[in-house]
């Protein structure tokens, strides 16, 4: 962003630039800002929200926490526990999805109100930390950053029994889309095997997370953090990395290799990798969240020139004379004569080349004004929700299902959908680009207990490959002669599926930009039902194609795809048997057997979903055992 020129007060020394000049454009730091009030919002897994097989379950503080002198538990009287130190907060989100400060008594339970449970690691507190306040410089055109935030957060496991505190974390965004968060972690030294060890840690500087394909935008970031694939060792004698096999594949990794060493320290080694134990899913690192109030993005192809001053031109300006009261006549409104270089119309200059221009005729880098994305999620999934009768398929808020490649013949719901586009987050250049869209669509499937909702679809592409982002609510109900409904479960903003754009598809001019994406599953929560997913990480979903315009009026219609079109194709057998896992059953409403749930899919494909609570008895553990906490 240009620096301002600070203008000179009246009777100042003005200085001639008739000799030297310099182009902006290509000033190093023309495109860099600074940014205050930026907010920092994140998780760090779901196990730190997570119950535990002691003391209720692991949960987030704000502040610095004070000494207990020893590992045990938290006592409310106690103090340490906080949702507010300064600009750091702690929230969770209630049944609608909507973040609040927890208390004491709540800090342990789940959106709907229930106590989590270790037994399930989809029983969650999804407590996050947030630090407002931060500070520092963002490059949306290059996709750097440095920011930085004054404050510190707890984290505590098991009740209290061994916590530690991060300080003033500090994030780099370098220009190749990769991300470093780090912090001064210090804390107290536990073992799980011996309560009494109880030594305080020196403050040391460690790596929360990393980051790959970081978008940088204008008003922020929303990046997955590094962990399903990372290797980590470990000190001999320690609790080590398990390996990895096929069924762990989506969620077998680690935090960073500092990270895990200083919680070698603090007694929590294995809860920050894959350690085999029953609450590895859990562990995965969650997204980072950073926003920050808008910054405006040069024009990379404006190359006006500002004068620079010429510090050895000692000619003055005469300062105005405050006795002067002559003044400048204003324009005449009803003169139409014209000046060159200006518009007929009074008072309306022609705009240059490098003038921002009208939505109708612009350009996409002076801002998108309107577009689309079509997709429609998982061709097999739509058939397995149209196909039967008493389920539906619902578009609203601006979404539309198309008639084209539609799941089931002859059913109009079965086609793929157009997300409306809503605001724009960022364009730098044709691979360079963050869209906001609207719309929801919803897929109900009484029979099988489950009502899902993708809403608000958002996509970042860097170079060829990107992340697609939706609001995802779920709902399952009960099966049996209760069907006691269960409030349904909404994530915002959820990292769902990876992008790679295709090289040989798309087009693009100077006001209209289309992209087709191969679309593969990144976040299986929304399709999970106790635990298990219809889908795994990596798994292909439909192809999505994004049109971004310079005008509002486009995106309503596809010009890539036949109008009308109508693809009676249907789902095959081996697509819809990737519905679900093998060998997934539910239980029978008053019976203790068990029932295939897909007698209705036209190609017979037995399908089944775990629905029934899961049978977590009572863990008589003891105060604490190794391998129990992993």
């Amino acid at each position: 962003m240009r620096k301002s020129l600070h203008v000179l007060a009246a009777g100042a020394v003005a200085v001639a630039a008739a000799t030297a000049t310099v182009t902006l454009a290509t000033d190093a730091h023309a495109s860099e800002s600074q940014v205050t009030g930026v907010s920092l919002a994140w998780a760090v897994s779901d196990e730190q929200g997570g119950g535990a097989f002691f003391g209720g379950c692991n949960f987030l503080s704000a502040g610095k926490a004070g000494n207990t002198g020893s590992s045990r538990l938290w006592t409310q009287a106690d103090g340490f526990y906080s949702t507010r130190a300064g600009n750091v907060t702690v929230e969770k989100p209630d049944a609608a999805g909507t973040y609040a400060e927890p208390t004491w008594s709540t800090k342990c339970q789940d959106a709907q109100g229930a106590a989590v449970s270790a037994a399930a690691t989809t029983s969650l507190t999804r407590n996050r930390v947030v630090l407002a306040a931060g500070h520092g410089t963002v490059d949306p055109a290059k996709g750097t950053a440095d920011l930085a935030w004054t404050g510190s957060f707890t984290s505590v496991f098991y009740g209290g029994l061994t916590y530690w505190s991060a300080t003033d974390p500090a994030l780099h965004v370098a220009a190749d889309g990769t991300g470093t968060l780090t912090a001064t972690a210090s804390g107290y030294g536990a073992d799980r095997d011996d309560t009494s060890t109880w030594v305080a840690i020196s403050p040391r500087t460690i790596t929360l997370a990393t980051l790959h394909g970081v978008q940088v935008t204008a008003t922020g970031i929303t990046a997955p953090t590094d962990y399903v694939g990372v290797a980590v060792t470990t000190p001999s004698g320690a609790t080590a990395q398990t390996a990895k096999t096929t069924q762990n594949a989506s969620y077998w990794g680690s935090f960073p290799q500092s990270y895990v060493d200083f919680q070698q320290l603090t007694g929590q080694s294995s809860y920050w990798f894959a350690s085999g134990g029953s609450r590895d899913a859990a562990k995965v690192a969650r997204p980072l969240d950073v926003t920050w109030p808008a910054v405006t993005e040069p024009d990379p192809t404006d190359t006006t020139t500002t004068p620079v001053p010429d510090p050895t031109d000692t000619t003055t300006t005469p300062a105005p004379d405050p006795t002067d009261t002559t003044t400048t006549p204003a324009p005449d409104p009803a003169d139409t004569t014209t000046t060159p270089g200006t518009a007929t119309t009074p008072g309306t200059a022609t705009p240059s080349s490098d003038a921002p221009s009208s939505s109708a005729t612009g350009r996409l880098v002076d801002g998108v004004q309107g577009g689309s994305l079509t997709w429609g999620m998982k061709k097999s999934f739509r058939a397995y929700v149209a196909a039967p009768s008493g389920n539906s398929i619902v578009a609203k808020d601006g979404a539309t299902i198309l008639a084209q490649d539609q799941a089931v013949a002859g059913k109009a719901n079965s086609g793929t959908y157009r997300w409306p586009f809503s605001t724009q987050q960022s364009y730098t250049s044709p691979s360079r680009f963050a869209t906001q869209f609207g719309g929801a669509v919803t897929f109900s499937y009484p029979a099988h207990y489950f009502t899902l909702t993708l809403a608000n679809p958002a996509v970042t592409v860097s170079g060829d490959t990107g992340v697609l982002y939706a609001d995802t609510t779920l709902q399952v109900d009960e099966p049996g002669a209760r069907a006691l409904a269960a409030a349904p479960t909404t994530r915002k903003h959820v990292a769902l599926a990876s992008l790679t754009v295709d090289p040989a598809a798309g087009s693009t001019t100077a006001s209209r930009l289309t992209r087709v994406a191969h679309v593969a599953i990144r976040d299986t929560s929304a399709f999970e039902f106790n635990g298990t997913s219809f889908y795994q990480v990596g798994q292909a979903l439909d192809d999505a194609t994004i049109v971004l315009s310079a005008s509002d009026a486009a995106g309503t219609t596809d010009p890539d795809a036949a109008a009308g079109a109508v693809d009676t194709t249907t789902a095959t057998g081996s697509d819809a048997a990737d519905l679900v896992p093998d060998a997934v059953t539910r239980p029978v409403a008053g019976t203790a057997g068990l029932a295939s749930t897909g007698s209705d899919l036209r190609d017979g494909i037995v399908l089944a979903v775990l629905l029934g609570a899961a049978g977590a008895g009572a863990l008589a553990l003891g105060r604490r055992t190794r391998g129990t906490h992993r």
